[in-house]
């Protein structure tokens, strides 16, 4: 062997013996990665599934009811257990995990069975609007849930996870105090309803969507499929004695076809505006002993009905949410 050849064994050698130690290295590198990693995801798991030990529960009750029975004429506490709002969330969090359910609402103007509520173990809080519209209500129960969460987390430290199940954005502050806090956050939204400039889903570690959550029929609906309907309702509404005194203004005909037609009052709403377009329809003004109204009758002169009137325009659709 030349020492040429000689010199180059010992240096061939060492190569080989760095490359067996770099390779062991880069192994248990990514040993220690994999390890540390499956500790802290355990360690993760661990913290998560303590914080759903001691759950609170927070409905914007007043938000929720009319944004889905306005939009789908879907009733939160919906006859199908599959499709109602409270028997979701006790099936999601565990009857042995929340240790408080309350929902905020202007009872008097939500269309709500208290009795069944109770049965289903929520907390009523009823908040007094002053008989103001639903905007008004709606806001009215935001700052009362929020008081009583924030008053809740200082009250009962013992409560890890907040869940907030509302239809728009106004519980952010709330919620971004609570994580503050360090609480576990929780949301349920309706993803149309939200504001768009702000992604309320940011300030919660989970999220879920109301209409997906409780299978929401979002199917759109054609208001010009409701028209014959609709002059049936108003005929067969004036014709009875009990009304003949009283006036049938726009609130109350579009929540009387949105019950009678089992639309949604968005949609209802959309159905008149076709029959005054249409000139099926037409407003007078009518004393009585509540004094002077609106009142919405049926055109007398079958001619003043403009026939030309598109009934099924794109833009009377719902969109898919």
């Amino acid at each position: 062997m030349s020492e040429s050849r000689a010199a180059q064994v010992p240096h061939r050698k060492k190569l080989e013996t760095d490359s067996i130690s770099f390779s062991e290295d880069t192994i248990m590198n990514k040993l220690g990665n994999a390890i540390a990693g499956a500790v802290e995801r355990a360690i993760q798991t661990r913290s998560d599934d303590h914080a759903m030990q001691n759950v609170a529960v927070f409905v914007d009750y007043d938000n929720v009811y009319w944004t889905l029975m306005n939009r789908y004429r879907h009733d939160p506490d919906h006859e199908d257990p599959q499709r109602n709002l409270f028997d979701r969330l006790w099936e999601k969090y565990d009857k042995n995990n929340i240790r408080m359910f309350k929902a905020y609402a202007d009872f008097e103007q939500v269309a709500a069975n208290l009795t069944s509520l109770q049965k289903k173990r929520v907390q009523i809080r009823h908040v007094y609007a002053n008989g103001k519209n639903e905007d008004k209500a709606k806001n009215a129960s935001d700052i009362e849930l929020s008081i009583d969460a924030m008053e809740t987390s200082y009250s009962d430290s013992n409560i890890s996870c907040y869940v907030f199940v509302t239809a728009d954005s106004d519980m952010i502050p709330i919620m971004s105090r609570m994580l503050y806090r360090g609480k576990h956050v929780e949301l349920f939204y309706v993803e149309d309803a939200i504001a768009k400039h702000t992604d309320i889903r940011k300030f919660a570690h989970q999220s879920y969507d109301l209409l997906e959550f409780l299978h929401v029929d979002v199917s759109p609906k054609n208001p010009s499929d409701f028209i014959q309907d609709a002059i049936q309702y108003i005929a067969e509404w004036h014709a009875q004695p009990a009304n003949r005194t009283k006036n049938l203004g726009p609130k109350w005909l579009r929540d009387g076809l949105a019950d009678y037609l089992s639309i949604p009052s968005n949609t209802a709403s959309q159905v008149i505006d076709l029959l005054h377009r249409g000139n099926f329809i037409r407003e007078e003004l009518r004393t009585n002993e509540y004094g002077t109204h609106k009142n919405i009758v049926l055109s007398l002169d079958a001619n003043d009905r403009d026939e030309n009137v598109p009934l099924d325009r794109d833009e009377y659709s719902m969109p898919r949410p």
